[in-house]
């Protein structure tokens, strides 16, 4: 007997999860239950904007033209790709909500190329409270949100364009196909409702030139209509489906069959013309979740959706000998989606554990492009049981299995983190594993956690065995509700809990005596747990996650302390309130979906565009120290309502392209066009311009050809290849940057140009700080040394490079007096140098006026050798004439870091800075260095946070200034041809290293410049 309706749409209200190897992807396409969200949805949401997706691609569409692919995804998104780049030229969002609301599961462009169709779950997560099938037409070009098309009450599965544009079919939940037709001005209407007497329409595919239009069903099959009488077409050989989900659907690239594939593994051919069964084809092996026919209409190809494990990906059938052609085996698991290209003999699939696509030819199995995020799902996680360090690793732990929770991954990077007195590290390679990680626990005096098969699909790790000296004293059975499956569990130190995490992200904590709930951890994850590890002497928890993240828990409050992302070399740490610590370009991967009401594409702001606000390694640090976020942002902030207050302002908007073909354009200049900058809140002549890794301040701007809001602005560049960078900043303190790279080509000019712009800051006398640096005085040896030694060098060696040299030198005037040699040496400078005592108010006066002298083809450096200092989140230089009150430092007697920081990024031309500081315990300026490499700023750094910048009397200077001027009197000149950037940068390194048995390593940020001559031979 089949259900009604109304039962089966509340049996079927959640939407497919995202599983990886632990869930059978057939439950999750089948499960429909969520969870109850809050009706009032929040504003804005926290994101991960890696690049590429991070949840199941649930649909695969081509442009018109096959320059374009569009895909669609769990994770709330549409993106658009340049396929042949491998990059995602604009990603589409709409309004979202909790939990399930906003998911995109179909897609479809019209046949004209100008407008996206999209639909999925669009609406409250709970299935009592539709409607929540509105189809949105967005704009493909501008992402705009065109028109919504409201009626559908529950959630749709696909949409398809009939070949003339004129129609849109959309089908799912409820088991009707909506048929909307355009009107006189384009806009699309309702035209009719087809029943395909089923509660659950899967696809939906126009056929036999628009006049047909097939359906695929989880309970009854397959359907036909003929659309010019708007009536079924009877398929008496469709028995053999009737009881079969059939999620798979195709049309012939001639519209003359069309594919159907079953969860059983079943393929068949029909004409589209009649519905006859063309060709029973040979069956797979596995649940046949897409179909896609080759663009000549020879073969067909089949993805697996179910339990793919290592084998069975992707098979490819030859129609005309009706047999299995090949196998490609390029996805490392389920796939949801494929597509035809409509020239080039290629198909687009898309799956597995990094939710890849791929382009491939099903004629020979090639694959052309990979079109994948910087992320990776975190497979397995460890951490020291004091919670000092954790592990993480990234591999698919058993593909030959479909699920293996009690199976712990390697762990191959590894990161300290923060205490009392230590400031973080970088994330590093693991070297030496051993046993002092803790992993999950599945075995613990004599208790034990097994999963096994359960629940009403029979999911292999439904249910979790709980026993006590081989004894089951409790089983907790997962579903839609808690979770799906227990993907990663863990016994806990205090004797009496557990953790289990489920594959859609919930995490909850039971009492491992009788399997009671004691409480959830909300807030989490969204994607499956992989990997759980407790720090039971810190009371921490850590989670690693399908979603690409690892959050950091506080075990007593259950609540979110950090969420950490890493991909590469850039990575992101963030507390629930949005501030952050991040790489330097780890920044442009975390931002907030910010909703703009349901008839407007959505927002998406990145954290980088708010780093003036939220950047704060001090707020990260304290969360962690404290094992409460909200207590660090409290402590440090007072009361927060930073990150509403900025989310309802926008950032500015624009965009820029080259101009390849500028019949104005002058030699020696590259043409940028800048669109939209009429809205940016902002003025062009105000925006700040880079060309790799020179400041630009004067450039020419005309209005573009074509009128509008467009501008065209001309930008000096070297020869060869220049990238250049557009960063506009409005009233608020929002920036927006934008990079294009354009191949210069101008005649060749002699290295002497612009003028040398050389300040050098040396202080190692702090009369007022007896007992100020560990209850010892805080006076140093050798900084007006190397201050000194410094400057002389440069105006010997690098000062020839330039038409001429100007020099502000901050020293101790008695250490100077009481070295003749030093004397000597600042009275033999060129003419245009200056000499002040370091202290506060005299830094504060000369610096920027001095900087700002700097032209678009000059060269500044800046060098300091000293104390620093931070106070919260501020970081300061400690002048001569630094001071403190009761133990605590006067503001007033400091150097605030900032002031320096803004004066050298408003300098115009190349900058360069040397820091030979402290960087122990509280010495460390993370914002100095994440600022520089932002504005292309060349730092060089004496040593990391943690570790202190040693001074050795043999040498008579800092061994960070040893090494440096070592190199560049020619130590860094191997050729004799002079001594150039990388070259120092190696060198220096190289020394400090073996001066100080690597106990000091110098660090560096040089981003996207050319390896220019730094000292003459």
């Amino acid at each position: 007997m089949r259900l009604g309706r109304y039962e089966l749409r509340r049996l079927a209200a959640a939407p497919r999860h995202d599983a990886w190897w632990r869930l059978p992807a057939l439950v999750l396409a089948v499960l429909f239950v969520c969870s109850a969200a809050s009706a009032q949805a929040p504003e804005f949401f926290l994101d991960l904007d890696t690049g590429g997706h991070r949840a199941f691609i649930k649909d695969l569409a081509f442009t018109p033209d096959g320059e374009l692919l569009v895909s669609a995804s769990d994770d709330k998104t549409i993106r658009v790709w340049d396929w042949q780049a491998g990059v995602t030229l604009r990603t589409i969002r709409g309004q979202i909500g909790p939990g399930h609301d906003g998911k995109v599961f179909a897609i479809a462009i019209s046949p004209d190329g100008a407008s996206i169709a999209a639909a999925g779950w669009f609406g409250p997560t709970s299935g009592t409270e539709p409607p929540y099938g509105d189809v949105r037409i967005f704009d493909l070009r501008s992402g705009r949100l065109r028109q919504v098309l409201s009626g559908h009450e529950y959630a749709v599965y696909d949409l398809a364009f009939s070949p003339d544009g004129e129609r849109l079919a959309a089908g799912g939940q409820d088991g009707f196909v909506y048929l909307w037709k355009r009107d006189g001005q384009g806009a699309l209407q309702p035209e009719t409702r087809l029943d395909a007497d089923s509660y659950r329409i899967e696809k939906v595919a126009f056929a036999l030139g628009g006049t047909r239009l097939a359906a695929t069903t989880t309970d009854y099959g397959i359907r036909l209509w003929d659309l010019a009488e708007v009536a079924a077409i009877e398929l008496p050989a469709a028995d053999i489906l009737q009881d079969v989900p059939v999620r798979a659907l195709a049309s012939s690239p001639d519209g003359e069959r069309f594919a159907t594939g079953a969860d059983d593994g079943q393929l068949h051919l029909w004409s589209a013309a009649d519905g006859t069964l063309l060709e029973t084809l040979p069956p797979r092996p596995f649940l046949v979740a897409a179909l896609a026919f080759s663009p000549d209409g020879q073969r067909l190809v089949a993805s697996c959706g179910y339990r793919c494990a290592d084998q069975n990906r992707e098979s490819v059938i030859d129609l005309a000998g009706n047999s299995h052609a090949l196998e490609y085996r390029g996805h490392d698991g389920t796939v949801f989606a494929s597509a035809t290209a409509p020239s080039g003999g290629l198909v687009a699939t898309a799956g597995g554990t990094r939710h890849e696509i791929h382009l491939w030819n099903p004629a020979t199995g090639e694959r052309r492009a990979t079109l994948v995020g910087n992320g990776r799902p975190v497979t397995a996680s460890g951490i020291t049981v004091d919670g000092g360090e954790i592990a993480w690793g990234n591999e698919h732990p058993c593909p030959e299995r479909v699920a293996c929770p009690e199976v712990q991954g390697d762990l191959v990077r590894t990161l300290l983190l923060p205490t009392k007195d230590r400031f973080f590290e970088r994330p590093v390679p693991l070297r030496e594993e051993g046993d002092r990680f803790a992993r999950a626990v599945h075995e613990r005096d004599g208790w034990t956690l097994t999963a096994v098969k359960g629940g009403s699909a029979e999911l292999e790790n439904a249910a979790l065995e709980i026993a006590r000296d081989g004894l089951v004293v409790a089983t907790i059975e997962n579903d839609a509700t808690s979770g799906f499956a227990h993907a990663a569990f863990t016994l806990l130190a205090d004797g009496a809990g557990l953790v289990t995490g489920g594959t859609d992200g919930t995490l909850t904590e039971y009492d491992r005596r009788d399997g009671n709930w004691r409480g959830d951890f909300p807030d989490g994850h969204t994607g499956e747990i992989h990997a759980i590890a407790e720090a039971p002497d810190a009371g921490l928890l850590l989670t690693g996650s399908a979603d690409q993240t690892m959050r950091l828990w506080n075990l007593t409050t259950r609540k979110v302390i950090v969420s950490m992302f890493f991909a590469e070399d850039e990575w992101i740490i963030w507390v629930p309130q949005g501030y952050y610590y991040s790489s330097p370009g780890g920044d442009a991967l975390v931002g907030w979906h910010v909703n703009q009401g349901a008839d407007s594409e959505a927002r998406f702001v990145k954290a980088r565009q708010l780093k003036q606000y939220l950047f704060s390694p001090e707020i990260v640090r304290r969360a962690i120290v404290l094992g409460d976020a909200t207590a660090a942002v409290r402590e440090l902030r007072g009361a927060d309502t930073e990150l509403a207050r900025l989310l309802e302002r926008k950032p500015p908007e624009f965009e820029i392209r080259v101009v390849e073909q500028d019949e104005e354009g002058r030699e020696g200049f590259v043409s940028i066009e800048i669109t939209g900058a009429q809205e940016t809140g902002t003025s062009v002549a105000d925006f700040a311009i880079t060309a790799n890794d020179r400041r630009i301040d004067s450039f020419a701007t005309r209005s573009a050809s074509g009128g509008g809001d467009s501008i065209i602005i001309e930008v000096p560049v070297t020869e060869g290849e220049n990238e250049i960078s557009i960063a506009g900043l409005n009233e608020f303190g929002y920036l927006t940057e934008r990079a294009v790279k354009a191949i210069g080509r101008s005649v060749a000019k002699d290295e002497r140009a612009g003028t040398l712009h050389v300040l050098a800051i040396g202080v190692e006398d702090y009369p007022h700080l007896p007992q100020a640096c560990g209850g010892r005085s805080c006076d140093l040896a050798y900084p007006v040394d190397d201050a000194v030694e410094f400057v002389r060098l440069v105006a010997e060696r690098t000062a020839p490079l330039y038409e001429k040299m100007r020099s502000q030198v901050f020293v101790n005037e008695e250490a100077v007096d009481e070295n003749p040699e030093l004397a000597a040496a600042l009275a033999a400078l060129p003419g245009e140098t200056k000499m002040f005592e370091p202290e506060a108010d005299l830094i504060l006066d000369e610096i920027e006026y001095f900087l700002d002298q700097a032209g678009p083809q000059d060269t500044t450096i800046v060098f300091v050798a000293g104390h620093g200092i931070n106070i919260d989140e501020d970081y300061y230089f400690i002048p001569t004439d630094g001071r403190q009150r009761d133990d605590r430092w006067r503001r007033s007697s400091l150097v605030d870091w900032e002031t320096i920081q803004r004066a050298v990024e408003r300098a115009k031309g190349r900058r360069f800075m040397l820091l030979d500081t402290c960087h122990a315990a509280n010495a460390f300026n993370p914002r100095l260095e994440k600022d520089a490499e932002d504005a292309r700023i060349i730092v060089f750094s004496a040593t990391a946070a943690n570790n202190t910048a040693a001074e050795l009397p043999e040498l008579g200077h800092g061994v960070f200034t040893h090494s440096l001027l070592a190199g560049l009197k020619g130590g860094a000149d191997p050729t004799g041809d002079g001594v150039r950037l990388l070259a120092l940068a190696d060198f220096v390194d190289r020394e400090v290293r073996r001066l100080t048995a690597s106990r000091q390593v110098p660090e560096y940020y040089i981003s996207k410049i050319d390896n220019f001559l730094v000292a003459k031979p």
